[in-house]
């Protein structure tokens, strides 16, 4: 009988400034705020805590991230909490946000303005728009379904700093979830999600 995949953590990186302007990042940058850190800090204690049963049962787990910088930084912030050297991460392309285009950098309600009601048509058909010059939905599916693969094939528990889009995505993947349903899923970071038994199974941190 094949033996059920080992659990899969995915935790998205804390509050940039960004986030905090509603200003679409996808592969551009912004650094974490103080905040940010302070969730990041937050879920390594809450994630130390999470990994203790599954060490015991499927031994010391792998560390993967985005290439991001947002990402890169709140992994290293997590990674302190679990007594990991920088190195123990990798660092995967197919981890990276959805790629927004020529709406990098600029706020929802700029274009909300320029084009209303652009954001609703989104969350209703996601898989029939995508940002000017982005990236289609299609591809961040294909990206994350390969990646995803991968990860049910692991015997040893995997840890997974991303986004809250493509964080969204592979955990819709892992669910069986429409793409509308997929949009909307929550992006929480003071929260996280442990994959396992075809559940997703959040995880509240102590921030």
């Amino acid at each position: 009988m094949k033996r059920e995949h080992a659990p899969i953590f995915v935790l998205r990186h804390g509050e940039t400034l960004w986030n905090t302007e509603l200003r679409l990042q996808g592969t551009r940058d912004s650094r974490l705020t103080e905040r940010g850190r302070a969730q990041a800090r937050a879920m390594g204690r809450s994630l130390a805590a999470a990994l203790q049963a599954d060490i015991a049962a499927y031994g010391e787990p792998l560390f993967v991230a985005s290439p991001l910088g947002r990402t890169r930084e709140t992994a290293l912030i997590i990674g302190e909490a679990l007594g990991l050297a920088a190195a123990a991460w990798r660092h995967d392309p197919r981890l990276a946000e959805l790629s927004y285009g020529s709406w990098e950098g600029r706020m929802v309600r700029e274009i909300e303005a320029e084009q209303p009601g652009v954001m609703a048509r989104w969350r209703a058909a996601p898989l029939e728009f995508d940002p000017p010059g982005g990236e289609t939905h299609l591809q961040l599916r294909a990206r994350s379904q390969s990646f995803l693969g991968e990860a049910l094939q692991s015997a040893r528990p995997l840890v997974i700093v991303g986004h809250g889009v493509a964080g969204a995505m592979l955990r819709g993947l892992y669910l069986g979830l429409s793409p509308a349903e997929i949009f909307v899923l929550e992006k929480p970071q003071t929260a996280f999600f442990r994959l396992f038994g075809g559940e997703a199974s959040k995880i509240e941190t102590s921030f």
